[in-house]
């Protein structure tokens, strides 16, 4: 089975779009990979390899080797076991400056997450920006997520920014760009229902990821897991949301690689 590209993407800061992209990475049921696609750079690998035991491993090092042996090679050495207790889910770290970010090639990447059969890529892109984003691995994915935190200046920020997300990476169609809404501390923030922030944007939501700082700190500061982190708040519900991105992301896939028809010998 072919894998899918799925794309993770913000408006508005990047409000858990990288804690987002790990977590469902992380409970994902099919084997998969989560790349830092972020051209500003990657933080995860200094969450799950604090003392740099694993050297100096990422997408850039990843395109260097690439230069001397076949693509698909060259990102196996260079990916990193998530300690999920699977063996199924791998972290390929980003780039260490946006001046490596500027000599990728990243066609050639998206191109590689495209071909790799039965691992599914979940790309975590930054923040949307109309120059500096991975352009490829935006308008190349089967899906485009974008994470939105459910308080009123991101969601209007993401409605500002559909149409230039589509205009510009290609996400024309109704299916292609989806929202996950990322609930803020109440005690701060006013949260909106969900179902009307679909309706308002005029996008389907895919689901939400609850406010817990406690679980969510595992991706963006140091894994350091305690006996409640499986069962907890953020992953519970990141099993139901992966469940549904996967499938509308295959759902996509087939319809977006389908081969064209063959009418007496010829493709039309």
């Amino acid at each position: 089975m072919i894998g899918v590209l799925i794309s993770f993407v913000s408006v508005n800061g990047s409000p858990g779009v990288s804690t987002a992209a790990l977590a469902l990475t992380w409970v994902w049921p099919r084997h998969a990979v989560v790349a830092e696609c972020d051209p500003t750079g990657g933080r995860a690998l200094s969450v799950f390899d604090p003392d740099g035991s694993h050297g100096r491993t990422g997408v850039f090092e990843l395109m260097l080797q690439a230069r001397s042996m076949p693509l698909h090679r060259a990102m196996s050495s260079q990916l990193l076991v998530l300690p999920d207790g699977t063996a199924r889910h791998h972290l390929l770290p980003g780039v260490s400056s946006p001046r490596e970010a500027d000599s990728l090639d990243w066609r050639r990447l998206t191109s590689l997450f495209l071909d790799l059969e039965t691992v599914d890529v979940l790309a975590d892109c930054g923040r949307f920006r109309s120059r500096a984003t991975a352009t490829a691995t935006l308008s190349e994915a089967d899906l485009v997520v974008a994470v939105v935190a459910n308080c009123r200046s991101s969601l209007q920020a993401l409605a500002n920014a559909v149409d230039v997300i589509r205009e510009e990476h290609g996400v024309f169609d109704d299916e292609g760009l989806v929202v996950l809404i990322v609930d803020p501390d109440p005690r701060t923030h006013q949260r909106y229902p969900h179902g009307e922030i679909g309706k308002e944007l005029g996008l389907h939501v895919v689901g939400a990821l609850p406010w817990d700082p406690v679980a969510a700190t595992q991706f963006s500061e140091l894994y350091r897991p305690g006996r409640k982190f499986e069962t907890s708040p953020l992953l519970t519900h990141g099993r139901k949301v992966a469940d549904e991105v996967g499938q509308r992301a295959m759902q996509r896939m087939s319809w977006l690689r389908k081969p064209p028809p063959v009418v007496n010998g010829h493709v039309r």
